[in-house]
């Protein structure tokens, strides 16, 4: 089995168990979405500001990897016109019924971000937020985005980033060295822990990490807009007294230690 296959049935296990961000509740009712929606927020509060949905009304955007729909119904409360892809049958049902519930119009398909089943020049908009770290064939899915895209049509994503406080102080050094999971797991299994309920072993979702040089390389068929750092927390760090004494400087440090490399990026 390669390692595409093997990342593609990985990641549906992991995510068709539980699905990202899954909290307890009933499923059926339109008050457990919005404790989704609330709940997400809460932990990254800086996105709508940096990706700022409101701005897409009576614009077509396709999400890859939807979860289950939260940021693609930002896009839909806005007035856009919505559309996402996933390989996951769980966040396929779960994003379906959110939108539903909320009386709002989506054009969902099971589909490999490798091919996107979608015209030429189609989306004004193309959104993926911590979903294209784990395909391995990342540079075909950048490829396709940017068939399916407008000339000067937007592409904004979220990607795990490499220099991260969270990768070397709490999966390198506090998971990887002091609990030894870098010798019984390997680096690839490490990284896959990362995503809840993946023990890096038999359930081992593909985790790749960006640095922001990675990013413009990969994104050199586009023009560039930004490329930033964002999301750091006082419990990224280890062990806890350099947490302590960090926690007042968090603010000051989430540029260059944040957890996150988002871009966004036009076609030329």
């Amino acid at each position: 089995m390669n390692i595409g296959s093997n990342a593609r049935e990985h990641a549906q296990k992991q995510w068709n168990a539980r699905a990202c961000g899954e909290l307890a509740g009933d499923k059926n009712s339109v008050e457990y979405f919005r404790r989704i929606e609330d709940d997400r927020y809460d932990q990254q509060d800086w996105v709508h500001d940096y990706f700022c949905y409101r701005d897409f009304s009576g614009k077509q955007v396709l999400e890859i990897g939807v979860g289950q729909g939260t940021d693609l119904m930002q896009f839909a409360e806005a007035g856009a016109i919505c559309f996402g892809v996933d390989i996951t049958d769980n966040h396929l049902t779960l994003t379906k019924r959110n939108f539903e519930l909320r009386d709002k119009d989506v054009d969902l398909r099971k589909a490999d971000a490798t091919h996107l089943p979608f015209p030429d020049g189609h989306f004004d908009c193309v959104y993926s937020f911590g979903v294209l770290h784990h395909i391995p064939e990342i540079d075909q899915v950048i490829s396709e985005v940017r068939r399916v895209l407008k000339p000067g049509g937007r592409l904004m994503i979220a990607l795990y980033y490499k220099w991260s406080a969270f990768h070397i102080f709490c999966k390198l050094l506090a998971n990887g060295l002091r609990n030894g999971w870098l010798f019984s797991k390997g680096y690839a299994g490490l990284l896959a822990t990362i995503e809840s309920g993946a023990d890096g072993i038999s359930v081992k979702p593909y985790v790749k990490l960006y640095s922001k040089a990675e990013v413009r390389r990969l994104l050199k068929e586009y023009e560039i807009e930004d490329i930033s750092i964002h999301q750091l927390k006082a419990d990224h760090f280890w062990p806890q007294f350099l947490a302590n004494v960090l926690s007042r400087f968090v603010p000051r440090l989430e540029s260059r230690f944040g957890w996150y490399v988002t871009c966004k990026a036009l076609t030329k």
